[in-house]
C-alpha cells in the first residue's frame, strides 16, 4: 500500500539519529533541570490527591509538554530550545539533522483519534480540534496498538518526511470514556482559545490532562 511505504521509505540510518536525539535530550533536561520537572510532575499529582497507576501514566506526557512545549520559570524558552543552543549539542549538530529537530520547536501535544491502521507501526490520526489528518509511523519500543476510531493523547514530532511520530506511547482513552472526554476537552478548548494553538497547549495541557483525569475517576 502507497501509503504505508511513504512511512517506511525514510531513510533508516537517519531516522534512528534523529530519534536517538530524544534520549540525549531528555538526558539534558534531566542534568540541568532535574528539580524543576519534579516540581512540575508534584503540581500535576498533588492536584489529584493520590498516586495512583492513572497519574503515574499521566506524568510522562507531562515531562514531554515540560520539555518541549513549556517555556521554564515563565522565561522566553522551552528546556528544548536551551537544549538546541547547549555545548551538548552544538557539538553533534549536523545541518541534515538539525533541519529535521529544529522543527520540534513548533510542535505541541495533541488529542487525536485513530482515523486509520495502515498497517504495523503505521496509522493515520485526525486531530480532535483542527479536524486535521497525520500520517505516523511508530519508532519507539513500547507502542500498544490502538483500534480504528479510537481516541488517543500524545507528543508527536516531524520525521522530516512529512510523517509524524510519537515521543512516547499514546494514552488511551477508555471507548466507555471517549465521548463525554471529547466534549470536556472540545469545550474547555473553545472556552480557552487564545490566539494560537502552541499557545493554548502550553498553558493548558496540564489542566486538560487534569480533566481526562477526573472523568476516567469517575465510576
Amino acid at each position: 500500500m502507497f501509503i504505508e511505504k511513504n512511512v517506511i521509505s525514510i531513510d533508516e540510518k537517519l531516522r534512528d539519529v534523529v530519534f536517538d536525539e530524544i534520549g540525549e535530550l531528555y538526558n539534558y533536561a534531566n542534568e540541568y533541570y532535574g528539580e524543576y520537572l519534579l516540581d512540575l510532575i508534584d503540581d500535576f499529582t498533588e492536584k489529584k490527591n493520590q498516586e495512583d497507576d492513572l497519574s503515574s501514566m499521566m506524568i510522562p506526557h507531562i515531562i514531554s509538554w515540560a520539555i518541549l512545549c513549556h517555556r521554564v520559570r515563565n522565561g522566553s524558552k522551552t528546556i528544548f530550545q536551551q537544549y538546541l543552543e547547549s555545548p551538548e549539542y552544538k557539538s553533534r549538530r549536523r545541518p541534515k539533522l538539525h533541519r529535521i529537530i529544529s522543527e520540534w520547536r513548533y510542535t505541541t501535544p495533541g488529542f487525536y483519534y485513530v482515523e486509520e491502521i495502515v498497517g504495523e507501526r503505521v496509522i493515520v490520526l485526525t486531530d480532535v480540534f483542527q479536524m486535521k489528518e497525520k500520517l505516523v509511523g511508530v519508532y519507539n519500543e513500547v507502542y500498544h496498538e490502538p483500534r480504528e476510531g479510537d481516541m488517543i493523547f500524545g507528543y508527536l514530532l516531524p520525521a522530516g518526511d512529512g510523517t509524524y511520530s510519537p515521543v512516547i506511547d499514546f494514552f488511551h482513552i477508555p471507548v466507555t470514556h471517549k465521548r463525554d472526554a471529547a466534549i470536556k476537552i472540545i469545550e474547555f478548548y473553545n472556552k480557552k482559545a487564545v490566539a494560537t494553538d502552541h499557545e493554548f497547549f502550553e498553558k493548558y495541557y496540564p489542566k486538560m490532562l487534569s480533566l481526562i483525569f477526573r472523568l476516567l475517576q469517575k465510576k
